[in-house]
């Protein structure tokens, strides 16, 4: 018998080539997959810091129109009881420069008080300020009353004094008696001759 060989010519031969072509094909889909990634990756959000400016809006005092002193209208009232004491503080205040049209005076419901006492309405801080400077050298104690005046009351500002009592001068009387000597005629015997 022979021997017949066969020949595997019908069945493709593996050849070398396709491992290194599954190798490229490998290749350039990792590099495309790669760079799709890279570019479409999902964008890291960064937060925007924004400086927020908040301002603290605190009300700024509101400046006060400069009251005129002429214009205040005070009432003083004596809280002492001594003759002249509301006279004494309407001369101080007018050498202040207050008017003394607008300064009225009266008796406190009480003469006992030991301390002089300045009540105002609102916003008149500044003249209460000026008005317990110009007495200091007058009382000893002054005091801010509060709450302040009410907004109806017909005067700006009302004092009170207290603390020093002046005690009255009262004149003593006093008799002179000046003794002046008058000459008086006395007789005298002259003798006289006789004929």
């Amino acid at each position: 018998m022979e021997e017949t060989a066969f020949s595997y010519s019908g069945q493709p031969k593996k050849s070398n080539k396709i491992i290194p072509m599954v190798v490229v094909v490998a290749v350039l889909l990792t590099a495309i997959i790669a760079s799709y990634l890279i570019i479409n990756k999902p964008k890291k959000t960064e937060e925007k810091k924004e400086a927020v400016v908040v301002e603290n809006k605190m009300p700024s005092p509101t400046p006060l129109p400069k009251i005129d002193k002429k214009t205040v209208k005070i009432q003083v009232q004596n809280g002492t009881g001594t003759p002249g004491q509301a006279g004494i503080v309407v001369k101080a205040l007018e050498d202040a420069g207050y008017s003394a049209d607008n300064i009225k005076t009266g008796n406190a419901d009480k003469f006992d008080n030991s301390t002089t006492s300045i009540t105002a309405q609102d916003n008149f801080e500044e003249i209460v300020n000026d008005i317990k400077e110009v007495l200091k050298p007058t009382f000893d104690k002054i005091t801010v009353v509060s709450p302040n005046l009410d907004e109806n009351s017909e005067f700006d500002i009302v004092v009170i004094t207290g603390g020093k009592i002046f005690e009255t001068v009262t004149p003593t009387t006093s008799v002179t008696v000046t003794v002046t000597t008058t000459p008086t005629s006395t007789p005298t015997l002259t003798p006289t001759p006789t004929p």
